[in-house]
């Protein structure tokens, strides 16, 4: 399958919800409306019968852009679905972990590293941080400061 091909039966599913989007040969960005977001992962990930290659996380001026990587290998393509959070005091958004246990981990990475929490993702322990962080350094952060840890 093309990637083009791809788009326009997504595009014929959610419309204009589908949002702006990219493509190239192989690779295909989506940046849809919020309210569509959990039935387009599901669309991809278990209709295509995806495999959620990562989870990244960019810090944007006024907000973070998380971006889900779902390769389609069976058609050699790389969706990447993004969705905004707004940054505010507890940046937060729904855990996928519970539909797809793959995430678990890479959603406790970057809570820990951009204190974004995923509600109703399943672990809660320390995975990587180190024990000299606080609860609130998060070191992914645009606006980490290491000269204000303690010690330095």
């Amino acid at each position: 399958m093309k990637t083009s091909t791809f788009k326009e039966e997504l595009s014929g599913r959610f419309g204009w919800k589908l949002g702006a989007s990219q493509e190239s040969k192989d690779r295909l960005y989506l940046n849809p409306e919020p309210e569509i977001f959990e039935d387009l992962l599901d669309a991809v990930y278990e209709e295509k019968d995806g495999r959620l290659a990562t989870i990244s996380c960019v810090d944007e001026d006024d907000h973070f852009e998380l971006l889900y990587h779902i390769a389609l290998d069976r058609s050699g393509i790389m969706v990447t679905i993004k969705q905004s959070v707004e940054k505010g005091d507890n940046p937060s958004t729904e855990s996928i972990a519970n539909d797809i246990p793959g995430a678990e981990w890479i959603e406790r990475e970057i809570r820990e590293m951009f204190g974004i929490e995923f509600e109703g993702n399943p672990a809660r322990k320390r995975l990587l941080k180190a024990e000299s962080l606080g609860d609130k350094d998060y070191p992914f952060r645009k606006d980490f400061k290491e000269e204000d840890l303690e010690g330095n």
